[in-house]
């Protein structure tokens, strides 16, 4: 079992730059599971795990911040170092580490006017095939292949959501 968690600021943040915004996962169940972090591609959609994270106005609900379109279809291939074994009760931070990009929709976010604003996210790892997480280009040869298909079905199937994080700015 997975938990999905958003850590934020302890006070108001001052216009013009983004909220030090954090995720973590933690393996909350009694066996330990596999999991990869954001790779090239999750945040927008275009491999698995999918990491999708949007920021709101909170007295509104308006949408501001989103993962960008996809410039290019093609993502990275995936890396047997890509996935990490977690223990019962450890955690980490997706967007950090080997391998692991930063969410970019919450490290670009940058209000303009002062608010309330409510930082979101979900992550997915519910591929209709496995070869869905391997990525677009550099893949690897047919034995490679296998291993990285039997790390990717030790990875639970499941979507959890973080509790919503508000962040003020002032």
């Amino acid at each position: 079992m997975l938990d999905l968690v958003l850590y934020g600021p302890g006070g108001p943040q001052p216009l013009g730059r983004p909220a030090p915004v954090r995720a973590e996962i933690r393996n909350t169940g009694s066996r330990d599971l596999w999991i990869a972090g954001v790779l090239d591609g999750s945040e927008n959609g275009l491999r698995w795990p999918r990491y999708l994270p949007t920021v709101t106005c909170a007295e509104d609900g308006g949408v501001v911040a989103r993962p960008a379109p996809a410039e290019d279809p093609l993502v990275g291939p995936l890396r047997p170092g890509d996935l990490r074994r977690l223990a019962p009760g450890e955690s980490f931070d997706p967007a950090t580490g080997p391998g692991c990009l930063p969410l970019m929709t919450f490290a670009h976010f940058v209000p303009q006017r002062p608010g309330r604003f409510r930082y979101a996210l979900s992550l997915s790892t519910e591929a209709a095939r496995p070869e869905e997480w391997l990525g677009g280009f550099g893949l690897p040869d047919d034995s490679e292949r296998e291993a990285l298909l039997a790390l990717v079905a030790r990875v639970p199937r499941t979507t959890v959501t973080a509790a919503p994080l508000d962040v003020d700015f002032r």
